[in-house]
This record gives structure tokens, sequence and C-alpha cells, in this order.
């Protein structure tokens, strides 16, 4: 079990563990020099069959994100508290901190106890128990203890060891993460980094990667609790011999991980704002931002224009100067720059920002929706709004593919585009699009047809294409030259156009149709002119055009393409096949199957063809 200690500066916290450990962890020579705890130190206890390890942190507020750095919402807190003293602000302070990274447990040590009366004692016990009101020490165990004399230190060790044997090793299938607080070299064994690890496990000869310049290491020992292990895993503090990088570029604030994370620099947090904190939290108020080992500066953007009053939680978003390697359910810490103490903390609930501007409705719904308590819930809500991005879905809940897969059986989603939607939004954005193109040809007879850019619907962009090919793959809408009508859809002629139809349909009314420049002898008009005048009655869909001088009625050409169906559905098919079939002469044979390998219903390979789309596409 790993120990985290924290309480005011010069409450003893070094003196307590050197008198349980017998380890000074004071190792920087201005620590010594200064009786100051600076940077992090460390110490281990065998305690019968457990290892209890122990984090000392600085307690002067100067030293407040190293004393960040040593803490993991998995470890055992010890308070420290002087006797003599009382609760001081940094007591208060590191308490906020432990309960905002989400510690669980934790014992209090009231030390210095061989300097005070035993009423002075019952005091600051009563001034304990008011301090941890409504925190994560609420319950914690007080053990009264002196470094100088050893009173209380087996009681302390006793308690420890108690705890340790309850705490069960928490779960974890994510993938590993360390955040290095330490990095240094061993003779004959080279870069060793340490760190608490945050999820997953790791093990010898795994390959991992060095946040942020990504490089690939290998690990060629491991060490947790002071111990020569062959795995680490969840909340262990442990040492990682690693190969692939030199010492000079490794430093705290690096991660080790299996690099599935993105980095982040705008994300949003369950915000807590501390009771005491002196005023309401603004816009884009500057702050210092603490995650894990590595610390930025940022800005807190609101969701609302109000302010947050202290006291309460809120829904934020956190823009930094640097990148940060994130994962949902991570835990930060936020200072005031200006006031220089801490505001609060929260939880990660996005790892990266919602599409849109920062207020809009849709886009709080979505943020909304990431906030939920449980994959399953968060799912129900995306999907409740429209559709939802499952590779960010996925990452930002860290689920594995078979999870993924479940939820979204147990929603009844379609799976569209890389997105999730419900099988019941899906059928209704294809309802809105039918209608709404149907609405639009009957109020205006002469429309010929709705380029995709021209139609609006129910549905996101990106997926009006998908839901324009259904409707037209399933025989409600039909396209030609990019634009969708309904199928049955004919635009009104003009009398001009019109008086023309009458006179060229009996000449094409015929399984061979004359030529054009056949039918412009008849009319007494050039083929060119000619061609002009058929011009609107193609585009509105009463004539097919298959060449520069052939036209077909659309239910002779139907009438063809069946022909050629059939032929191919016993084998690929030669035109001389295909003319036999249909009785019409081997030129416009010719012309007909060009026609349908244009649009995309035959496809030629060498002599012969064969049927590869349906019959909506040869007439358009």
């Amino acid at each position: 079990m790993i120990v985290t200690l924290a309480g005011h500066v010069d409450h003893g916290k070094t003196s307590l563990v050197q008198a349980l450990t017998g380890v000074n962890t004071d190792r920087l020579t201005e620590e010594k020099r200064r009786g100051l705890t600076i940077d992090l130190g460390f110490a281990y206890l065998e305690a019968g069959d457990v290892t209890l390890g122990f984090v000392d942190v600085p307690g002067h507020h100067r030293f407040i994100h190293n004393m960040v750095a040593g803490i993991s919402s998995q470890q055992h807190a010890l308070l420290v508290i002087a006797a003599d003293d009382g609760p001081m602000p940094q007591s208060r302070e590191h308490l906020q901190i432990l309960d905002l990274l989400g510690i669980e447990h934790g014992t209090i040590a009231l030390t210095k106890c061989d300097r005070v009366s035993s009423e002075r004692r019952l005091e600051a016990r009563r001034e304990i128990a008011q301090l941890v009101t409504d925190s994560c020490l609420e319950d914690a165990e007080i053990v009264e203890t002196s470094s100088e004399t050893g009173e209380g230190l087996e009681q302390l060790r006793t308690c420890l060891k108690a705890e340790a044997d309850r705490q069960q090793p928490p779960a974890s299938d994510a993938g590993f993460r360390l955040p290095i607080d330490r990095a240094f070299t061993v003779a004959g064994a080279g870069v060793v980094v340490t760190g608490t690890v945050h999820s997953g496990t790791a093990e010898a000869d795994q390959t991992l990667s060095l946040y942020p310049s990504m490089k690939s290491v290998r690990v060629k020992g491991l060490r947790a609790q002071n111990r020569i292990v062959d795995r680490a895993c969840i909340g262990d503090r442990c040492a990682l011999n690693i190969a692939g990088v030199e010492i000079d570029e490794v430093t705290r604030g690096q991660w080790l991980s299996t690099g599935t994370e993105l980095p982040s620099q705008e994300f949003s947090i369950r915000l807590r704002v501390l009771d005491d904190f002196p005023r309401a939290v603004r816009h884009w108020l500057p702050v210092h931002v603490y995650h894990a080992t590595s610390h930025t500066t940022g800005h807190v953007a609101l969701l609302s224009e109000r302010r947050i009053e202290p006291g309460t939680t809120e829904l934020i978003e956190i823009i930094t100067a640097d990148p940060l390697l994130l994962r949902r359910g991570d835990r930060l810490i936020l200072r005031d720059q200006g006031l220089d103490r801490t505001l609060g903390g929260g939880s990660v609930v996005s790892t990266q920002p919602a599409d849109g501007r920062r207020r809009e409705t849709q886009r709080l719904m979505k943020l909304g929706a990431d906030a939920a308590l449980s994959p399953a819930l968060s799912l129900a809500a995306h999907l409740d709004i429209g559709a939802v991005d499952l590779s960010s879905f996925q990452r930002n809940w860290g689920l594995s593919d078979s999870a993924l897969s479940i939820l979204l059986s147990e929603e009844g989603c379609t799976l569209v585009e890389g997105h999730g939607v419900r099988e019941t939004t899906w059928q209704r954005w294809l309802s809105d699009l039918s209608d709404e193109i149907n609405q639009r040809h009957q109020a205006d007879n002469a429309l010929q047809g709705l380029k995709q850019s021209e139609v609006q619907g129910s549905a996101p962009a990106m997926f009006v294409s998908a839901l324009l090919n259904q409707l037209v793959s399933e025989g409600k809408l039909t396209v030609r030259a990019g634009r969708f009508s309904p199928e049955q859809h004919r635009a009104t002629l003009s009398e001009p156009e019109q008086q023309l139809f009458d006179k060229v349909e009996s000449s094409l009314d015929k399984p061979q149709p004359p030529s054009l420049g056949d039918m412009a002898k008849q009319l007494r008009s050039s083929p060119g002119d000619l061609a002009k005048r058929l011009h609107p009655l193609v585009t509105k869909k009463y004539l097919v055009r298959i060449s520069d001088t052939r036209y077909f009625l659309p239910a002779h050409l139907t009438v063809l393409a069946e022909l050629a169906h059939t032929l191919a559905h016993a084998a690929p098919f030669t035109v001389r096949q295909y003319r036999d079939a249909a009785q019409i002469g081997r030129n416009v044979a010719i012309e007909v199957l060009e026609h349908f390998d244009r649009v995309g219903f035959t496809r030629r390979d060498g002599d012969t063809r064969q049927v590869v789309g349906d019959l909506s596409k040869v007439s358009g």
C-alpha cells in the first residue's frame, strides 16, 4: 500500500517517516540545509506480509505543485498535524487537495505530542474533528505520536498495516499509464523512471510510448514497492528501467503509456469550487492546472454567462497552454494565478472539445451527454441528440471493441460514416428527406430535381449523401445528373414542349427508334436544332438520350435493360447475343449497351458484359 503524507510545513512529516522506516526522505542538499521538504521523498517499511511505501510531500505553499505530483487516488492518505500548532493553512489546503484528487481512505497522525499537555492533545483532537468534517478523512483514526520518544509509532504501523490488509487491488482493463515524477541513471542499468501506476499493467520486455515525444521504449526491468517484480499494476509505486531514450530526454511531467490517448489542450471537467475560496469564478480566469506530475497554465471557460460561486460544482471547459495526456475520470487541481491559492478541482468529463460555438444549445447537450455517469447512459444521451462519433466516444470512455459493440446492440444502432445512429432516428431522417423532396416537387412541377447541396432535411449534413443513396436504392427517389427527384415525378411540359413530344412520341414508340437525323427529316428541321428542342424533354425525363444521335422512351429502354438482366443471369453476354435477343440492329445494340455502361448498369469486360447495377439507373 502506498501512503501519501500531507500536512503543514514543519509539522513533522519527514521526521515521522524516518521514525517509522529509518529513512530520511529529504535527499536534496537544499532540503537538508533548510530543514524543509522541497521535492517528493520516498521510503518503505516491511510490515509483516505487506510493504508500506511512504511518499513524503512538501508542506510549504510554494511547493504545492510538488505535493500534487505525489498523490494519486489509489493511495492511502496520512494527514500529519502537530499537536502544538493544531490545523494550519496548509493542513486545510492539503486536505482539500486530497478530497479533490479522489482519495477515499486515510489516517491522521497527531505529531509532537511529547511537547504538549494532555489537555492540549484533547483540544487538538477537537480542532482536527472540526477540520475533517464532510471530508474524505471524516472517519479517519487519529493516532497520537512522537518521533522523539517513539510514542504511538507501533500503533500507527499497526493501523496502516490493517488498512493495507483491507485494501483491495483496483481493477483496470485500460491501457498502462504512469506519470513520471523522477528520472535518473543507475550504473550498469541505464535510465530509470519512477511514478505511481494510474491504470493498466506493465511487464518486462513490454514496449511503451514516452509522451510527449512518443518515442518507443522497452521495459528492461521493474520494481514495485521496493521489490523486483514481473509486473507493475494500478496503484503500485514503481520504478521502470527503460531502454530507447537518454536521461536528458526524460523529465517529470512526462508519461509512459500504451499510446492510445490523444493530447488535450481543450477539455471539459466537472469543477468543484472550494467552500472557502474568496470569490466567484469568472469566465477566462487564469489558473495553474495540475494533473498528476504535469503542470501547465490555462484559462477557465464557463459554459454559461453566470459566475460559479464557492462551494458549488459545475461543468466547465479548460484551455491550457500545453497539452496534457488526459483520460476521462482523471483528477485535476486548479489554483488561481492571481491569488496563488487552490481554487478547486474536479474530474475530466471529456478529453476533446465538442464541435460548435461554446455555449450553443446542441454543443451543451453533447457536453452534458459526456458528463453522464456511465458509458450506457452517455451513449443513450448522445443518441437522443442524434449521432455519436464512435471512435471519439470509445476513446473517451476507454472501452474495448467488444464493450462498445454490446452497447450499440442494446441501443439498436445503425453504423454510418464511423457514427452510431439509432435505427428509429435514421428512419426519421429518411422520411424527412423523402417528404421534403416530394413536397418541393409538388410545389414546382417543372422542377428538374434537387442537388444534394439544395436538400436540407433534419439530418446532419454528413449523412445526407448516405440517406439520399439509400432512398434511391429503395426506389423512393431517382437520380439523374446529380439531381434527386421522386421516383414517379415527371415535370410538366410547357405547351411548345408538349407539342413537340406529341410529334416524336409515335416515332419513338418502338424497340428500335429512328436516329436523330431521321426524325429531323420527318419534322423538316436540322439535327442540331431538333437536339436543342429535345433537351427539355430529356431533363424532364420524357425521353432518354443514349447517344448523340439516339433517343428512347423510358419504357422501351427499361424493357431492353430487363432483357440484359435476363441474359446476364445465365452468363456474361456479347453484343451479338444481345442484338439477336432484342431483335434490333447491331449499331443500336452497341449504343444501348454503351449507355448502360456509362450509367453503371452494365460493365464491359473484353467482348462480354455483365449487369452490375439496378434498373433504376438506365432511364435516370
